[in-house]
């Protein structure tokens, strides 16, 4: 696997609890870290993501460090 190109993302989870994402399942990214992290909501570090422009069609890759 290749390093990405551009800025990444970390999710904010202050619980440390694992969180596990559903198939087919909607995941709404928030740049408000006062939220906790749960399979339909991740707080990210980047408060500027709602300004980056993505076309279509587009992927987002979720990969763990």
């Amino acid at each position: 696997m290749l390093d990405t190109v551009g800025p990444e993302l970390q999710v904010i989870n202050k619980t440390e609890k694992a969180i596990s994402l559903k198939a087919d399942g909607l995941v709404t990214l928030t740049p408000s870290q006062d939220q906790e992290a749960s399979s339909e909501v991740l707080p990210i570090n980047f408060d500027g993501l709602a300004k980056v422009s993505i076309y279509n069609p587009y992927r987002l890759f979720f990969g763990r460090r």
